[in-house]
C-alpha cells in the first residue's frame, strides 16, 4: 500500500481528535492541575496565602492549582520534594524563601540549592517580625516585657520558627535582656504556645500570623518589625519606634518557586500567570482589607536577586548563631 502525504495528515488529525498523544508532539501547557507546595502545616499565613492566590492563579493559568501541604524538618521535607520534582511545570511552591537563606547558614542544608531553583514570581512582601502576648498576660506595652525579662533574666520564655531566631538574637542584642528560646514548627504552633499559657512571648515571622487572634481578643500586639505602623493594627508600635532594631526592617518574601531546569517556555507561562493573578482586585482586596497583607508582585529576575541579597546582607550573621 503506497502512503500519501495526504494519508498521513488524515491519520493524524484523527488522532488529535481523538485525544491520543503522538510521540514527539505535545499538547501546550498546562493540561493538568498544578501542585503548589507549601512548607507547613494548615493554618499558618503562609497556608492562608497559598489558599487564597490559588483562586486567582487557577484563572490566570486556566487549570487546577492543588495546595499541598508537607510540614517537616523546618522545611527540609518540602523543599527537597520540589528539588527533586520533574522539570515539566506541574509542581511549584509558594514559600517564605529568606528562610532557606537561614537553614543553609545553620547547616540544615549543604548548598545553595535557591540558586538552582526557577524564579517564577514574588507574591508578597512584609516586614520579617511580630511580637505577640495572650490577652491575659501582664505585658500591656514592650517595655513591660523588657522589665520583667530584666528582672528575671533568661527565664522568661519567646516562642517562634527556628528561622525566627536571628530576628530574637538582634533584638536581644538592642534591649540588653536574655530570654529562653522555644523552637516550634510554624506560626500555627506559636499561637498554641501563647493561647496555653505555655510561653511569655510568640515572635512570629509577619503581623498576619497573629492578627486572627487579636481579632478575637485572646491575644495581644507589642511589636512589629515594619517600616511604619501598620493600617491594620496602629495601636502596635515598630521595632524602629522602640529603639529594638538596627537599621531597616528584615524583609520577609513569599514566592513561587519552581523546581530547577524548568523549561522556559513553561516558567514563562506560570510567571506570567503569577503576575497577572497578584493584579486580581479581589484577591488583592481581601488579602489586604481582611488579613493586612502587602501584596506585592516582583518579577522573577528581582524576585531572585532579592533573595541573594538578603544572603549577602544577613548570612554573616546568621552563620555567627
Amino acid at each position: 500500500m503506497k502512503i500519501t502525504k495526504n494519508l498521513i495528515i488524515l491519520v493524524f488529525t484523527l488522532f488529535l481528535c481523538l485525544g491520543y498523544t503522538i510521540p514527539g508532539f505535545s499538547q501546550d501547557f498546562p493540561t493538568r492541575p498544578i501542585k503548589m507546595l507549601v512548607f507547613y502545616p494548615p493554618g499558618g499565613s503562609t497556608d492562608l496565602l497559598a489558599r487564597a492566590f490559588q483562586v486567582p492563579l487557577e484563572k490566570e493559568i486556566g487549570t487546577k492549582i492543588i495546595v499541598e501541604n508537607i510540614p517537616g524538618g523546618s522545611g527540609k521535607v518540602g523543599t527537597l520534594e520540589l528539588l527533586k520534582a520533574k522539570p515539566d511545570g506541574y509542581t511549584i511552591t509558594l514559600h517564605a524563601d529568606m528562610s532557606w537563606v537561614y537553614y543553609y547558614h545553620n547547616k540544615i542544608y549543604d548548598s545553595k540549592f535557591w540558586e538552582k531553583l526557577t524564579p517564577l514570581g514574588n507574591v508578597n512582601r512584609e516586614g520579617y517580625g511580630f511580637f505577640e502576648v495572650n490577652a491575659e498576660s501582664p505585658y500591656i506595652k514592650w517595655e513591660d516585657f523588657m522589665k520583667r525579662a530584666k528582672e528575671n533574666p533568661g527565664k522568661l520564655l519567646v516562642t517562634g520558627a527556628i528561622s525566627m531566631q536571628f530576628i530574637l538574637n538582634e533584638v536581644l542584642k538592642a534591649s540588653g535582656i536574655k530570654v529562653k528560646f522555644v523552637p516550634v514548627r510554624g506560626s500555627a504552633d506559636i499561637t498554641i504556645q501563647i493561647l496555653g499559657g505555655h510561653a511569655d512571648l510568640g515572635l512570629h515571622g509577619q503581623a498576619q500570623d497573629g492578627i486572627p487572634m487579636m481579632r478575637a481578643g485572646k491575644s495581644r500586639g507589642l511589636a512589629v518589625n515594619t517600616e511604619k505602623r501598620m493600617k491594620a493594627l496602629p495601636d502596635v508600635p515598630t521595632f524602629k519606634e522602640l529603639g529594638i532594631w538596627p537599621g531597616p526592617p528584615a524583609l520577609k518574601t513569599v514566592a513561587i518557586w519552581g523546581p530547577p531546569n524548568l523549561p522556559p517556555k513553561i516558567a514563562s507561562t506560570i510567571a506570567k500567570a503569577v503576575e497577572r493573578a497578584t493584579q486580581n482586585p479581589d484577591f488583592v482586596k481581601t488579602m489586604t482589607d481582611n488579613f493586612a497583607f502587602n501584596i506585592e508582585y516582583i518579577p522573577p529576575d528581582k524576585e531572585k536577586e532579592s533573595l541573594m541579597n538578603f544572603d549577602k546582607v544577613y548570612g554573616p550573621g546568621l552563620a555567627e548563631e
